[in-house]
């Protein structure tokens, strides 16, 4: 980074009595420099306590309605002694807001020590908010530096310096997506608050015929940025939010994955948020800036995904060590209770807090019609231990028996470990049968369904999909076009960030990094998040969260796998073009053939179109269209003479 001197403009009294539009109660020296951008509204020095720094000496001193209030109090020889103490330092100027008393004792005090004395139009708040604004637009330290390119990417202020075979690169492919240039090798930094860095382009665009330009290093070129993309792809000033740093990629280098750690750089005594994003052949860098600034945009608002998915994270971590103790069936899996209420939107009449605690171990779903005549004996089987269901027929059973058999049938029946109970919409619960379950703090819930058989048929479906046998694949995976696809390859490859293009052009995310497949009670290969979902990883971003970023419509919980598509690198450097091995290859998952198709990537800018046109292929095949059959066919049509043209020999 090559930088010049820091500079400053000068700013008088009269210059911030014009701007602000204020009254002259006492003409001290309106000519007065003021050197410093920060506003001081005075309080200790009232009750005669002067602490002697740049605030007393240097900074403009407002006076508003409690000050007012508080000097009120005093006699008119008081005041008139801590005006004579306090007019004294040498602070520029004293600006009365319009909610404030001006005493005649402070006009006396500031005409004998030649002190200006304003009046504001403004209440204190707005006139200490404008007098800021104009003070450190035109104080704030500046400074000029080579090497940065600065952009609007959706509202956020990018700098962007690193690699310079990326950067120029990149910067177009942002601005034909409709983001804007403010400047490249004439960025101007002015400090304009004391976070705040603004940046604009040093060159004079006041001039109508002035044009942005981008230096191209490698041939000393100049690419017009305003002829080629318009007056629109440009503007002279923004704030700096964050700064990019491409790096040339580095395998023995370890990139930030999370995106907790808070790394700045600084400029002018102010600190900006450093991204170093590693650059590699399959990493569209347009798309993960422009995530990254939708990512700032959401940490400024609050949400920070990082953190969220790691206190999440730990969560789970805690709940399942809570959880290694228990003897289950299937395997090991449970189902908290609380995960089958949400799932049908269950109503808790009893037992709330024992949503998290209580666990699901079987798929199991029981009517207790012989349980409530006293036959309990099946339940001391663990496989009897499921959901239990009660319906009109169940209640009205046990309102034939006589109460003692009644009562004496159901303490049988509650003596088990029963995970929940669930009543029928219709149903209304006898207090008797309310009370016992309350009493042995068992969890009662409500459905949505009126008859029992739609429940279980419904019920036993998510059970059965939850407790089968299961696998989690590396890779990621999305809906395009309605089929389930898997992106999958090494570590590094540019999955996710082929995905994240995809998203982009209206695909939608279900899993990245770890994928839970199950197999549906219809055979088919059903994938969904492990965890956490609709969380990506991303290499020198961290953590973002797409439902969060791109909406709902960018996500969905679960979908049936119809595709694996496995990236690979070319092994061809100068082979630029990104290949497809379309040969019917399959992968076996969960007993399952699943069609497999490899994607050679030697240039990240091209890897989502191509799998958009392997899944449409899929489409047009699955519709009996065979492109293979049909190019065949086509050259069998041909002369022997129009093959040779093509390069095609021999028979067909």
């Amino acid at each position: 980074m090559n930088t010049v001197a820091i500079t400053r403009e000068k700013v008088t009294i009269r210059d911030l009595k014009e701007h602000l539009d204020l009254d002259i109660i006492n003409e001290g020296d309106l000519e007065f420099q003021v050197k410093y951008p920060s506003i001081y509204q005075i309080g200790y020095e009232l009750i005669g306590f002067f602490e002697v720094d740049e605030e007393l000496n240097n900074y403009i001193h407002i006076y508003g309605r409690k000050e007012a209030r508080y000097l009120s109090k005093f006699s008119q020889e008081e005041r008139k002694k801590i005006f004579d103490e306090y007019f004294k330092y040498n602070f520029p100027a004293l600006i009365a807001t319009n909610e404030s008393i001006i005493f005649p004792e402070m006009i006396e005090s500031a005409k004998e020590n030649n002190k200006t004395l304003l009046k504001s139009h403004r209440r204190t708040s707005a006139t200490i908010r404008e007098a800021k604004f104009f003070l450190s637009k035109r104080l704030g330290e500046e400074q000029m530096v080579d090497g940065y390119i600065f952009l609007d990417v959706m509202g956020i202020g990018v700098l962007l310096t690193g690699y310079e075979d990326a950067k120029l690169g990149v910067t177009i492919e942002l601005l034909e997506r409709g983001h804007r240039l403010i400047t490249d090798n004439h960025l101007m930094m002015k400090r304009v608050a004391e976070n705040d860095l603004e940046g604009y382009n040093r060159v004079d665009k006041t001039i109508m015929d002035s044009h942005f330009f981008l230096d191209n290093l490698k041939d000393g070129s100049k690419i017009d940025v305003t002829t080629l993309f318009g007056i629109k792809a440009t503007r002279k000033m923004k704030r700096i939010d964050f700064l990019i740093v491409l790096e040339e990629w580095n395998e023995k280098k370890f990139y930030d994955r999370l995106g907790l750690d808070e790394v700045y750089e600084e400029f002018l005594g102010g600190k900006i948020p450093k991204l170093t994003i590693p650059v590699r052949r399959g990493r569209n860098l347009a798309i993960i800036i422009e995530t990254a600034a939708l990512n700032y945009r959401l940490k400024m608002m609050g949400v920070n995904s990082a953190e969220y998915f790691m206190r999440e994270s730990q969560k789970l971590i805690k709940s399942n060590k809570k959880k290694q103790g228990d003897k289950c069936m299937n395997n090991g899996k449970v189902l908290t209770v609380k995960q089958l209420k949400n799932q049908f939107n269950l109503k808790v009449l009893l037992g709330e807090e024992n949503l998290d605690d209580t666990v699901i171990e079987t798929t199991s779903i029981h009517r207790p019609s012989l349980a409530l005549a006293g036959y309990v004996e099946n339940y001391k089987d663990a496989a009897y231990n499921g959901v239990q269901i009660f319906s009109k027929a169940e209640f009205k059973f046990l309102s034939t028996l006589p109460e003692e058999v009644r009562i004496k049938n159901l303490e049988n029946y509650l003596q088990f470990k029963l995970p929940v109970l669930v009543l029928t919409a219709d149903v209304e619960v006898p207090e008797y049968f309310y009370n016992m379950v309350k009493e042995r703090n068992m969890i009662l819930c409500r459905s949505s369904y009126k008859k029992a058989s739609q429940m279980i048929a419904n019920f036993n479906s998510y059970l059965e999909t939850h407790f089968t046998p299961n696998i989690s694949v590396h890779g990621v995976f999305l809906e395009l076009y309605g089929f389930g696809v898997l992106l999958s390859g090494k570590s590094g490859v540019g999955k996710s960030e082929t995905a994240l293009e995809l998203i982009h052009r209206g695909h939608r995310l279900i899993a990245d990094d770890l994928v839970k497949f199950v197999k549906d009670t219809g055979g088919d290969i059903v994938g969904s998040a492990a965890n956490l979902p609709y969380f990506m990883e991303i290499r020198g971003l961290g953590i973002i969260d797409i439902k969060t970023l791109y909406g709902l419509g960018a996500v969905r919980i679960n979908k049936k796998l119809d595709i694996v598509i496995e990236l690979k690198e070319q092994e061809s450097e100068n082979d630029y073009l990104t290949a497809v091995d379309y040969q019917n290859g399959v992968t076996e998952i969960l007993g399952n053939n699943i069609p497999k198709m490899t994607l050679y990537i030697s240039s990240g800018r091209n890897a989502a179109a191509m799998v958009e046109i392997a899944v449409m292929n899929l489409m047009a095949t699955k519709l009996g269209h065979d492109p293979e059959k049909l190019y065949r066919e086509g050259l069998k049509r041909m002369t022997e003479e129009e093959r040779k043209v093509l390069g095609v020999e021999g028979e067909i």
